[in-house]
């Protein structure tokens, strides 16, 4: 394979066109289980592609954890704090990089590069990430 950046894209080329055929088993499915599963595999196959596109960009040299947006139209905001330009809204489910906690706030790249800071209570990292061990004075 070539390297991670080409790598990755020729991955997301492959697993793009799957984004339909979940979509269509998902409008298959009947029954509160089979419908549960098929939206967990869309949501898995929703977070494959923003992962291989986070590897397809220049990543961030700070590293705390991987985790998603929790809640809809949260602010993107270009510092850490309410009064700081908005520069977007993320929805629940999107994958963000952590670089820091500041406070109350959490530094993140989402896909497609873009820096900013969400209110860190609207981010879950996965794994064992660094939230559990938040004492809120950063």
């Amino acid at each position: 394979m070539a390297g991670l950046k080409e790598g990755a894209a020729q991955l997301r080329a492959a697993e793009e066109p799957l984004w339909a055929a979940y979509k269509e088993l998902q409008g298959a499915a009947q029954g509160r289980v089979a419908s549960a599963l098929c939206e967990a595999l869309l949501e898995a196959q929703k977070r494959q592609l923003a992962y291989l596109r986070f590897l397809e960009e220049e990543l961030p040299s700070d590293f705390i954890a991987v985790g998603s947006v929790t809640s809809h139209r949260v602010k993107l905001r270009s510092g850490p704090g309410g009064s700081h330009p908005v520069l977007d809204e993320l929805d629940a489910g999107v994958p963000v990089i952590v670089t820091a906690w500041s406070g109350y706030w959490a530094a993140v790249q989402v896909p497609g590069g873009r820096q900013g800071y969400v209110f860190r209570d609207y981010v879950r990292t996965e794994g064992d990430g660094p939230r559990s061990s938040w004492s809120g004075a950063d």
